[in-house]
């Protein structure tokens, strides 16, 4: 006796269509709550960072951050390997438009992804005591990063709204 149903047995229908993306609108807002949470924090604690100027706290502070950081990137990476496999296409082919719709987004992606790399590149360069001046840099480069990635899920959660609200106008 079969239990489930694997999903390629399911023939794609408009409807099925529709509610893949429906689903992947969710998973994208969900994501990006958490990864937008995240990143929030980062940025708080770069900016304590580069306002503390207590030696020995300042660096334990950085160290915490290279963990914050290391755990979003995880996430970060995840997120955007999805959404380039998945969410892109559904959505372009939605919108009817090419999926080179995306392309600056995924070039804000990799700036954004500069910045962190650069950060944690310059951390584990670092020679400890890491005096306020050099810890201010780095957590210049979060900030940065911060920036463009806050940009991008703003721009990201309008695509989401637009698809919602034109599945929402044909009745899905």
């Amino acid at each position: 006796m079969k239990l489930h149903v694997s999903i390629h047995d399911i023939p794609v229908t408009e409807n099925t269509n529709d509610l893949q993306l429906e689903t992947s609108v969710a998973r994208a807002r969900e994501e990006h709550e958490a990864l937008k949470n995240e990143l929030r924090s980062i940025y708080e604690q770069a900016c304590v960072v580069r306002n503390d100027p207590e030696e020995k706290r300042l660096n334990r502070e950085i160290r915490q951050l290279h963990d914050c950081v290391k755990l979003f990137m995880k996430h970060w990476a995840a997120h955007t390997q999805w959404e380039e496999s998945e969410l892109f296409p559904q959505a372009a082919t939605f919108l009817g438009a090419e999926p080179d719709l995306f392309l600056l987004m995924e070039q804000e992606y990799e700036l954004a992804d500069q910045y962190l790399r650069t950060f944690m590149r310059a951390l584990e360069k670092a020679r400890y005591p890491i005096g306020h001046e050099e810890a201010s840099k780095m957590a210049s480069y979060l900030i940065q990063a911060y920036a463009v990635l806050n940009n991008r899920f703003r721009e990201e959660d309008e695509i989401m709204l637009d698809l919602t609200d034109r599945s929402n106008a044909y009745g899905f």
